[in-house]
């Protein structure tokens, strides 16, 4: 198991071929119920197992405007992303095939004491088609099939195809009956969790089954059909034709055999049947049925079967951990899944001198053995080097096949739910980040050897992420990553509490709220996931801010913060939040402090208290970073500076001029009383010589 399933055991869905299962444990929950929009009554009392998905429980919701009105809601699971994107499409929605999304948001859900996304749904008129992948299902005949189920689910996949939004939750457990008479078949929720999330395998396309399950992507419309086609197989049959089989059994099986041979094998089906069907699981999305094939179909247009065409079967088989593969995509899948095991006898050649004699393929031959001369010659560690050799390989063997990196497996738009998931459950990030800096998802986009604008773009996003690694200040790292990958994350800043904040908009409110929550009053209202999130969502350039926010010196950083503060009441508003307006009033110590003047400091410390109670950032900010006032503090100061080096002066010069004073004075002293003596000393002399003369 790779670092990323340790890290997510608790969020993988079954691997026993049953993945989707409905949950029937209830925990029973009390206390008050949850309000979704100020209308929607979700009552924690009432929970709806036989509604609940794998990754969100079902409850009782009531619409206070229309109490007769059927509903549900379902509260996801805080560590798993929902798509938000695909419910701001689906809202509103009504189509036959689709069960009707009403509404949606964070609600604060008292079982769980925190908010917690929230999708409300019309009830459907009739039970879910299957309770579990192991029961049975009655059977609907070629003639009813048409009417009851593929009609209403194409159209809803016409719908949602229509909109950009693929389903990707579709198999015969997420089924309902539209209506209690069960004449119409309509699909269940696929927004509460990541896409494919809760899906086994076996609704699952081969190069889908073959990711994480949390790393599966958003996809395309040609999975949903492939998913339709084995629902379909399901409800002609009446049962699971692989029930008990795991999911790595399951999807060896797929490769094999094909899918189709696979779920049907020896069943006599109609010929119309056998057409939908091969068309429908074909294992070549490029020939997979699409919308318009349906509609050729339903409208009585007839074609031949399609045939599945496998890949070239090797004159002998490859032995790898205990057993034999005859083409590349089970090698490689064999390969993926046993990495460090792998690794030897591609480096020794054995897997070039397969190529080359065995499946008879001489450029595939020669690729992979200068992707081992490479290897073996790099200047960086060996380690490294092989891993990302065997990488390569991979691709070569199998290029259809998703990024698959040291066990990882994923499609390159999975990275965000991945990284989303780990982080949310404080998992270790360390492989995804390793993926990201070794530049893995760029040789998944060279050597698969085909163009797509998509992939160009994905591709120019992968590089933008390694940037944001490599620097460590605020609002870039792994939490940049995390919402540049997701653009609907709520941010997951400890500082927001139980806020749920999507957007921009919604982040001041949010930290207004939980300012008289906060225990640390040391704490600046910008942690890393803060200012990350901002970095991602912010149309305009923060880099500035962000290069604050990280100085050193607390007064910069707080600056920085009151900038983008005030940045975005101005713009988003309120007018007026006085919980934040306190937090940062009590942080902005320093920043008073690095004004010079004492009577200025006096007098913004007299001013932000008002401004606090008004609740403006936007003026704390202007009076903070008056321009004006700041030039004429640095000239006063200047000005004081000049006139006590002045003062210096003035006083060391006078110090200067005393002592100077005083030796003069002691030496004329000295030289007075020289004189004077010498004078007395005449006089002296002189009186005694006069005195002996006479």
């Amino acid at each position: 198991m790779s670092e990323i399933d340790e890290a997510e055991v608790e969020l993988d869905p079954a691997e026993d071929g049953d993945g989707g299962d409905v949950k029937v444990e209830v925990v029973k929950q009390t206390g008050p119920p949850g309000v979704l929009r100020d209308r929607y009554t979700i009552r924690s009392s009432q929970p709806l197992p036989e509604l609940s998905t794998p990754s969100a429980d079902a409850f009782v919701a009531e619409d206070k405007r229309d109490p007769n009105r059927a509903l549900f809601g379902l509260i996801c699971k805080p560590e798993l992303p929902p798509r938000v994107n695909a419910m701001r499409a689906l809202k509103g929605v009504s189509t036959p095939g689709l069960m009707q999304l009403v509404e949606w948001g964070p609600m604060n859900w008292p079982p769980a004491g925190r908010q917690c996304m929230t999708v409300v749904y019309e009830r459907p008129g009739g039970d879910r088609v299957m309770t579990s992948m192991r029961s049975d299902v009655p059977r609907i005949d070629e003639y009813q099939i048409t009417k009851r189920v593929i009609e209403p689910l194409t159209a809803a996949l016409k719908e949602m195809d229509s909109r950009g939004v693929p389903h990707r939750s579709i198999r015969p457990t997420n089924l309902f009956y539209a209506d209690g008479n069960g004449e119409r078949l309509a699909f269940g929720d696929c927004v509460c969790a990541p896409p494919a999330f809760d899906q086994s395998v076996l609704f699952e396309t081969v190069e889908s089954g073959m990711c994480t399950p949390i790393a599966r992507g958003s996809g395309d419309h040609t999975e949903d059909f492939y998913s339709l086609g084995v629902t379909i197989a399901f409800l002609i049959l009446g049962r699971n034709p692989v029930v008990g089989l795991s999911d790595d059994a399951i999807l060896g099986m797929k490769i094999q055999q094909g899918s189709y041979n696979m779920l049907i094998g020896d069943e006599r089906l109609p010929l119309p049947m056998i057409e939908l069907l091969r068309g429908l699981l074909c294992d070549d999305g490029s020939q997979r049925w699409d919308a318009e094939d349906l509609d050729l179909w339903l409208s009585g247009r007839r074609m031949s079967p399609l045939q599945p065409r496998g890949e070239k079967r090797a004159a002998r088989g490859f032995p790898f951990m205990g057993k034999e593969y005859f083409n590349g995509r089970e090698l490689s899948q064999a390969m993926s899944r046993n990495w460090d095991q792998a690794i030897p006898p591609v480096v020794e050649g054995k897997l070039e001198l397969w190529l080359r004699r065995a499946v008879e393929d001489k450029d595939k031959a020669n690729v992979v053995a200068e992707v081992v001369r490479m290897a073996l010659n790099s200047s960086t560690d060996k380690k490294s080097s092989t891993d990302l050799m065997l990488c390569k390989v991979l691709i070569l063997l199998d290029q259809a096949a998703p990024i698959r990196y040291k066990g990882f497996n994923a499609m390159p738009d999975g990275f965000g739910s991945a990284l989303a998931a780990v982080m949310a459950s404080r998992g270790d990030t360390r492989l995804l980040t390793e993926i990201i800096l070794r530049e893995v998802p760029r040789l998944w986009f060279e050597m698969r050897g085909e163009y797509q604008p998509d992939n160009s773009l994905m591709e120019s996003n992968f590089k933008e992420l390694r940037s944001y690694l490599s620097q460590t200040g605020m609002g870039y790292g792994l939490e940049r990553c995390l919402y540049e990958l997701n653009d609907a994350l709520p941010c997951q800043s400890l500082l927001l509490g139980e806020e749920y904040v999507v957007e921009v908009k919604e982040l001041l409110p949010a930290l207004n709220a939980a300012a008289s929550k906060r225990a640390d009053g040391k704490q600046i209202p910008v942690d890393r996931h803060i200012a990350a999130f901002l970095g991602a969502r912010m149309r305009s350039d923060i880099d500035r801010n962000l290069t604050a926010l990280s100085d050193s010196n607390q007064g910069v950083a707080m600056m920085g913060a009151l900038n983008l503060f005030a940045v975005l009441q101005y713009r988003l508003g309120p007018e007026s939040l006085p919980g934040l307006a306190a937090w940062v009033g009590a942080m902005i110590a320093p920043i008073v402090q690095g004004f010079h003047g004492r009577e200025k400091r006096k007098e913004l410390e007299k001013e932000i208290p008002r401004l606090v109670r008004k609740g403006s950032v936007v003026e704390i900010y202007n009076l903070l970073e008056n321009s004006e006032e700041r030039v004429r503090d640095e000239q006063e100061f200047t000005f004081a500076q000049a006139q006590y080096a002045a003062a210096e002066e003035e006083i060391k010069h006078i110090i200067t001029e005393t002592e100077e004073r005083a030796a003069e004075a002691d030496k004329i002293g000295r030289q007075t009383a020289a004189v004077s003596g010498i004078i007395v000393a005449m006089i002296t002399a002189s009186v005694v010589v006069i005195s002996a003369v006479f």
